[in-house]
């Protein structure tokens, strides 16, 4: 496991490797007195790591946050509450757009399981809003944007990224000792605009979990506000390298442009999710 020491003041953040050949997104933070905040969680296949790592910490998770409405983001969540083996949690925080819209723009038989889930455990899910703030043992979390604006982006992203990615709820938790990390989630080109304008550079944070896995999500703009210490990548090392086979920075994605802004910003430190597991202290 690879540590990065940036002074968190006794708090951690375990970045989650992949445990299958696609990317995801799973985060596991821990307060000094045990706390648990859990952010996504990854595939059906990520589960089981997820699993270990929950009930190593205690078993219980004090929060749980879901960025947006994406099966590589909440099916490792959906695989833990069908079979808990020990593992409670307190609350599950997420908001989406409507259901009919998100069918309408990307259909989705995972999308629609989740939404079962939800109605099944009502009592543990809560909509989260713009501005609304939340703490835990003293880790303070504001969310900066929701999705109820979904309809500007209805029609196709400019860059070819997706809908619902657009829609990512974003997270900004402030340590007890003033250090900062922003999770962007999916959030896309559009949507990363209007945060960047909204916010300007009040986004510099110490710690960035980089859109989409890294490539095709918020623009340079937007990094060049948070102007991080530390970045965070949910990418496999084929996506990381954008290598589908070829070669490096031979296939379609972008990671290696972003990773170039990240360079002309003088960021040095890099947790890499196909590198297995990162623990940020």
């Amino acid at each position: 496991m690879k540590t990065f020491d940036i002074g968190l003041g006794g708090y951690s953040i375990l970045q989650s490797p992949n445990m299958t050949h696609t990317q995801m997104m799973g985060y596991i933070i821990k307060t000094p007195n045990g706390k648990l905040i859990v952010i996504d969680g990854g595939n059906p296949g990520d589960a089981g790591y997820l699993r270990e790592q929950i009930m190593e910490s205690g078993g219980h998770v004090d929060l749980w946050l879901i960025t947006h409405c994406h099966d590589d983001h909440f099916c490792a969540l959906m695989k833990i509450l069908e079979a808990p083996d020990g593992i409670t949690i307190d609350r599950i925080c997420y908001n989406f757009p409507p259901r009919d819209w998100l069918e309408a723009v990307e259909p989705s038989d995972w999308n629609r399981a989740f939404f079962e889930v939800i109605d099944a455990n009502a009592d543990l899910f809560q909509v989260l809003y713009e501005k609304d703030t939340l703490n835990i043992d003293g880790l303070q979390i504001e969310v900066l944007n929701d999705p109820m604006d979904f309809q500007q982006f209805t029609d196709p992203s400019p860059n070819g990224g997706s809908n619902i990615n657009d829609t990512s709820l974003v997270f900004r938790f402030t340590f007890p000792n003033g250090k900062t990390a922003l999770f962007l989630g999916d959030l896309g080109l559009r949507a990363g605009d209007i945060l960047e304008a909204k916010y300007g550079d009040a986004l510099k944070s110490d710690i960035v979990q980089m859109a989409h896995h890294g490539q095709n999500g918020a623009g340079e703009n937007v990094y060049q506000r948070i102007r991080p210490t530390l970045c965070m990548w949910t990418a496999p090392i084929w996506l990381w390298n954008n290598d589908a086979g070829q070669g490096f920075n031979t296939h379609f994605f972008k990671t290696v442009t972003v990773r170039g802004w990240m360079e002309k910003l003088g960021v040095k430190l890099h947790a890499v999710e196909g590198e297995g597991p990162a623990l940020i202290i």
